[in-house]
C-alpha cells in the first residue's frame, strides 16, 4: 500500500485502520448530553474508547494530542494553550501547525515523554503504542471516533477529562446533525453516491462503507451508499462494481493526493455513468469530512450541498 494512503488513512480518517483498529464501544461516558452542562470537577474518572476506566486526578496543564480530530476538539473546548505536541496531521486550527510535533502513523515515543505530559490523548493503535506510552508512566486516553454518532460522545469525554463544558459542545453538535438529517429526509429522492478513497490502484478502489465517518455523512445528507452492503468500514471495489452501481454522484476530496474530476470522468467506460453524463462529479475539503471531530455539522451540511443542493439555496 503507498504511503500515502496509510498516512490517509492512519489519521486522517480512521486513526489508525492501517493498524487494524476497531469501532469503539459504547461507554458510559458515551451518552448522550443531559439538558443542563455537567461543572467539570477533579478527580475525574472516564471509560475511554477502548472501553479503559482512566482516572485523571487534577486539570491537564500539559496535553499531548495524537490525532487530527482530538486537536480540533481540544482546540474547540478551549484547551488548545494547554496543547504541548501535536500529530503530524494535525493542521487545524491554524494555532494547531505552531505546535510541537510528535510523529504520524509511527509515534516518536522520546518525543512525547520529553514533553513531560500529564495527559496524552489517542487515536487507538494496535501496534502496542498505548501500551508503551502508558509503561512510561503517561496518563493515556484512548479517544477514537470512527462514526458521526461517536461525536458528540466524543466532545463529552474529552470536557470531562480536561475541565472543559463539553456537554454544550455535544448538544450543538447533534442539533445541527438532526437540523440537516431533518431537512434532507423530506427530499423526494435518495442519490446513489459514490465516494472515492483512492484510485492508486483502478483495480481496487477505496471507497466507504458502513461503520464509517464518510458513510454516516452519506446517510445524514439524504444519499444512497454504492457500497452500504460492504462488510468493511473502508472496501475496495473495482471499476466494474461501481460501474453497474451507476453512481449518481460522484464525491472526490478537494486534495493534491485525489484524482481530478476530468480525470474520473476520462476513466475507461466510466462515460455511461450517470453521474458523468449530469456533470456531478464534486470535490468536498478533505479536513472536513475527514475528521470525526467538533466541525461534523458544518460536514454534513457541506455534504447535504452535494448531494441535495436544490434543498440548500
Amino acid at each position: 500500500m503507498r504511503i500515502r494512503l496509510a498516512a490517509f488513512f492512519a489519521l486522517l480518517i480512521v486513526a489508525v485502520t492501517a493498524c487494524g483498529a476497531t469501532v469503539a464501544p459504547t461507554s458510559s461516558t458515551a451518552q448522550q448530553p443531559s439538558a443542563a452542562a455537567v461543572a467539570p470537577s477533579f478527580p475525574t474518572t472516564v471509560t475511554d474508547f477502548q472501553n479503559r476506566s482512566v482516572t485523571v486526578p487534577r486539570r491537564p496543564e500539559r496535553m499531548v494530542s495524537i490525532g487530527p480530530s482530538i486537536t480540533e476538539f481540544l482546540f474547540a473546548l478551549g484547551a488548545g494553550p494547554r496543547v504541548v505536541g501535536v500529530d503530524d496531521y494535525s493542521d487545524e486550527p491554524a494555532a494547531a501547525s505552531q505546535v510541537e510535533k510528535v510523529g504520524g502513523i509511527k509515534v516518536n515515543f522520546e518525543k512525547v515523554v520529553s514533553l513531560k505530559p500529564d495527559l496524552v490523548l489517542s487515536v487507538k493503535f494496535s501496534d502496542g503504542t498505548i501500551e508503551k506510552l502508558a509503561s512510561a508512566g503517561l496518563l493515556v486516553l484512548v479517544v477514537d471516533p470512527q462514526s458521526a454518532g461517536d461525536v458528540a460522545r466524543t466532545a463529552i469525554l474529552l470536557g470531562r477529562a480536561v475541565g472543559s463544558d463539553g456537554d454544550t459542545m455535544a448538544r450543538d453538535i447533534q442539533k445541527r446533525i438532526d437540523d440537516v438529517r431533518a431537512k434532507t429526509a423530506a427530499a423526494a429522492t435518495k442519490p446513489r453516491v459514490y465516494h472515492e478513497i483512492d484510485a492508486s490502484d483502478p483495480t481496487k478502489i477505496f471507497t466507504v462503507g458502513p461503520g464509517s465517518y464518510i458513510h454516516d455523512l452519506i446517510e445524514i445528507a439524504g444519499g444512497q451508499n454504492i457500497a452500504a452492503r460492504a462488510t468493511g468500514a473502508y472496501p475496495q471495489l473495482s471499476a466494474e462494481e461501481i460501474l453497474r452501481s451507476d453512481p449518481e454522484i460522484i464525491v472526490l476530496a478537494a486534495a493534491d493526493y485525489s484524482a481530478k474530476p476530468d480525470q474520473v470522468a476520462a476513466r475507461a467506460g466510466w462515460s455511461a455513468l450517470t453521474a458523468v453524463k449530469n456533470k456531478r462529479i464534486v470535490t468536498i475539503a478533505p479536513n472536513l469530512i475527514n475528521r470525526p471531530g467538533p466541525r461534523v455539522g458544518e460536514a454534513a451540511e457541506a455534504y447535504a450541498k452535494l448531494v441535495h443542493p436544490e434543498l440548500f439555496p
